[in-house]
């Protein structure tokens, strides 16, 4: 009985994490923050190469030098309420622990039916409660962006004005939990019957939920390209010596939205029966995200503005909006004959009757406005940057943010000496937490910059729960550039 009742509620409770690997988004699917952004946010400056990511006209300041990489790679992952499972474990094997020693005493004849039936209901509410808990505070999204070989690539043509080009690869996922009310209908009779034969009593056959976990992914495949040009004479900037840069981009979206409920019940018997039919279908529906794309496009436009050592950019995305769909759940589910595929469209039919999700969903890339600034030292050598999100912008799967960044940039002349970025950072809609960036390149050529979101002081609390909760996202870039 122990040992069944471990496995089981070990999965019930946390088995879900294995299948839902696959990166923060900063508000449009073209702009993770990779690459240098990683540390230091979407500033602009002729020594990052990052620069002109963001707000195309920043691409005539970043081929001061020119500069390609041969390696562009992106991982991120966020997550909120992982400090929940410590208290949901701990609950959790109380419980598992006093069913095992009641059924054993039973068993000896020391404790009555009613005795286990009693703990098995402990069992229940404890469950219910702690599912409830992770659905309501926990979720998990990782994922990844790679930039093909030699992009983006800045083509400086001199007065025609400089051309980008980008192509990138993104891939994320977000899995949480959706609650539906537990029992475990198990009898008497069921009990003493178990335990005439000698068999262990496996609650997984008695329990009734239409708990689920809740797997959402995107698969988004950008191109992109972008024009940068010097504005003509301005009277009004000539008289403070302003130099004016304007650029557009416009970026080809192919992208693959989906959504899936898998119930907790069958997670729990696959990882009792060792049945791989649950996971074959997690695997088939992931593959999925690979084929079938639709297509949409997104408009972007900047502007920077410079003098003597200050860089201003302005940068407006989506300016036309563009709309990416997820696929439909529900619909007529006695018509499937697939009968996973059939309890995932009766549980997604459930839970959108009780609001919890919706079965037709659409992510809208509404346009947003950033504004960053540089003041560059003795020939940009050192510099102090910083950008900010003038209003809130939301990533593919809802969730909302609004960042304001600030940079120091240590870049020596030399290629022997290493360049160093820090970086500080708030979500003005999460204020608790803070943003700590460091990137480091190396013979100007490689690149490593990371970052790490969390609430500081609870990140070292003795609590295990808070700390746990403390952590909100951590990334990590490597790039190879080549720079003449």
């Amino acid at each position: 009985m122990k040992r069944t009742l471990t496995l089981t509620c070990a999965t019930l409770i946390g088995g879900f994490g294995g299948p839902l690997t696959g990166t923060a988004l900063a508000g449009n699917t073209n702009y993770l923050a990779s690459s240098t952004a990683v540390s230091v946010g979407p500033i602009s400056n002729s020594q990052l190469a990052s620069s002109g990511r963001f707000n195309p006209s920043a691409s005539m300041v970043s081929t001061e030098r020119a500069r390609f990489p041969v390696l562009d790679f992106t991982i991120n992952l966020q997550q909120r309420g992982l400090g929940e499972f410590n208290t949901v474990f701990e609950d959790m094997d109380d419980q598992i622990n006093q069913i095992s020693d009641t059924f054993d005493a039973y068993d000896a004849g020391n404790a009555s039916v009613g005795d286990v039936l009693g703990e098995v209901d402990a069992l229940e509410a404890s469950l219910d409660r702690n599912v409830e808990l992770l659905a309501d505070n926990f979720y998990i999204k990782p994922g990844a962006l790679v930039n093909l070989p030699m992009t983006p690539l800045n083509l400086n043509l001199g007065t025609a004005g400089t051309f980008s080009f980008g192509a990138s690869s993104l891939t994320q996922a977000r899995g949480s939990l959706l609650h539906g009310p537990i029992e475990f209908d198990i009898d008497p009779q069921t009990i003493s019957d178990t335990s005439d034969d000698g068999e262990d009593l496996d609650p997984i056959d008695y329990l009734r939920t239409t708990s689920s976990v809740y797997l959402k992914q995107g698969q988004v495949f950008n191109l992109d390209i972008g024009y940068a040009q010097a504005l003509p004479s301005i009277q009004f900037l000539d008289q403070f010596g302003i130099d004016a840069t304007a650029g557009v981009r416009v970026t080809l979206i192919a992208h693959n939205l989906q959504k899936h409920l898998y119930p907790l019940k069958d997670l729990a018997r696959q990882a009792s029966d060792d049945d791989s039919t649950l996971s074959d279908d997690i695997a088939n529906d992931v593959s999925e995200g690979f084929k079938d794309f639709n297509f949409d496009v997104a408009l972007d436009a900047g502007v920077t503005f410079e003098w003597n050592n200050t860089l201003v950019g302005v940068t407006a995305y989506n300016l036309n909006a563009p709309l990416l769909e997820y696929n439909r759940l529900g619909g007529d589910c006695a018509s499937i004959s697939n009968e996973t595929a059939q309890t995932e469209c009766y549980h997604a039919e459930y839970f959108a009757s009780i609001g919890d999700i919706d079965l037709n969903e659409e992510h809208r890339m509404f346009p947003h406005l950033t504004v960053d600034a540089s003041q560059s030292f003795l020939n940009n050598r050192l510099a102090v940057a910083g950008a900010v999100d003038l209003w809130q912008k939301s990533d593919l799967f809802g969730e909302e943010s609004q960042n304001v960044n600030l940079a120091f940039l240590a870049q020596p002349s030399s290629w022997y000496w290493p360049r160093l970025r820090l970086g500080v950072g708030k979500d003005l809609l999460d204020f608790e937490a803070t943003q700590l960036g460091l990137g480091l390149s190396f013979f100007d050529v490689v690149q490593f910059d990371t970052h790490i979101n969390s609430v500081l002081g609870d990140l070292f609390s003795s609590n295990a729960t808070e700390q746990g909760n403390a952590l909100r996202s951590a990334s990590a870039a490597l790039s190879l550039n080549v720079a003449f």
